[in-house]
């Protein structure tokens, strides 16, 4: 995995990190910057500089409001020993809109796909 790879992928992270605490996150943060700053991580292509800046902003805010690593972007650990990824899985719920890193497992037969956060879309099945 390249360094850029390397990139997407926390950025990725942050934002999953970003859709399982939402509702937390947007009080916590405040509805001035939450609402702009929201608005482009959920609309805007996340190959772009400004939904780069985006994620950037919504996890300085995050550190200002005192949550201890904001989103995650900041790597606490030395160069070259980035976290790994969640063990890969076969079955399972990806974003519907590839902008963050989140999977559901897929637990028996007849669940249910989750709603992505972000869009409020199901989830994309992903099976083998």
């Amino acid at each position: 995995m390249g360094d850029g790879a390397k990139a997407r992928r926390v950025y990725e992270d942050a934002v999953e990190y970003l859709c399982r605490n939402i509702d937390a996150l947007r009080e916590l943060i405040g509805p001035e910057l939450w609402e702009s700053r929201f608005a482009v991580v959920r609309d805007v292509d996340p190959s772009t500089g400004e939904w780069r800046d985006a994620v950037r902003e919504l996890h300085e805010a995050a550190e200002t409001a005192g949550i201890p690593g904001g989103l995650g972007l900041r790597a606490t650990m030395g160069v070259g020993d980035w976290p790994s990824g969640p063990t890969p899985r076969s079955v399972g719920w990806v974003c519907p809109t590839g902008r963050c890193a989140r999977v559901d497992l897929r637990a028996g037969e007849a669940a249910q796909a989750p709603a992505c956060a972000l869009v409020g879309q199901p989830m994309r099945l992903v099976d083998g």
